[in-house]
């Protein structure tokens, strides 16, 4: 029956249909886009774990950087014991450079916590809007099922263009000439 419209130019009846026909690929659209926010929040989970595993290397350094410095403070008061007078200039600037490292390192803890933070209200944004995902597409499925279902209807019910009205008009006109 499809074939023979196929051929056919569209008649009335299926461009009147056209758009009860449309639910069924929205649904369809919409399960698609469904699936790529699916592997979207998996491709965000590997970055959200790549930047775990890179605080975590950062707080790797941070520790070396710490042990950097004690081993700089002891080299220090070997050379304050030895050569005290000729090393307090030095001292003075070497306590100036440890108490920037210092402070970077107390800014750095806070941007780990900052990140740490950050990280964790990303992952409740995203498993948020996933589930408002979820619930729409929940919520739109049952209706456009219902219409694909009223449009099929309608479809049986129309009759065959093959076997219409117009049809034996044709063949009772064409008998007869």
């Amino acid at each position: 029956m499809r074939e023979a419209r196929a051929d056919n130019p569209p008649n009335v009846i299926e461009a009147l249909l056209m758009p009860l026909r449309l639910p069924g690929r929205v649904v369809s659209d919409i399960e698609t886009l469904t699936k790529a926010v699916v592997a979207l929040q998996s491709d965000a989970k590997k970055h959200l774990s790549s930047i775990d595993d890179r605080v975590g290397q950062l707080i790797g350094g941070l520790q070396t950087l710490h042990e950097v410095v004690a081993g700089i403070e002891r080299t220090v008061n070997t050379i304050e014991e030895e050569r005290l007078e000729a090393f307090l200039e030095a001292t003075d600037t070497l306590q100036a450079s440890v108490d920037r490292i210092d402070q970077r390192v107390v800014h750095l803890d806070t941007l780990e916590g900052t990140i740490t933070d950050l990280i964790g209200g990303l992952r409740g944004d995203l498993n948020e809007g996933m589930s408002a995902v979820k619930a729409q597409v929940q919520a739109i499925r049952p209706p456009l099922v219902k219409m694909a279902g009223d449009v099929a209807k309608l479809d049986g019910l129309l009759p065959d263009p093959k076997d219409g009205p117009l049809t034996r008009l044709k063949d009772t006109l064409s008998s007869s000439v």
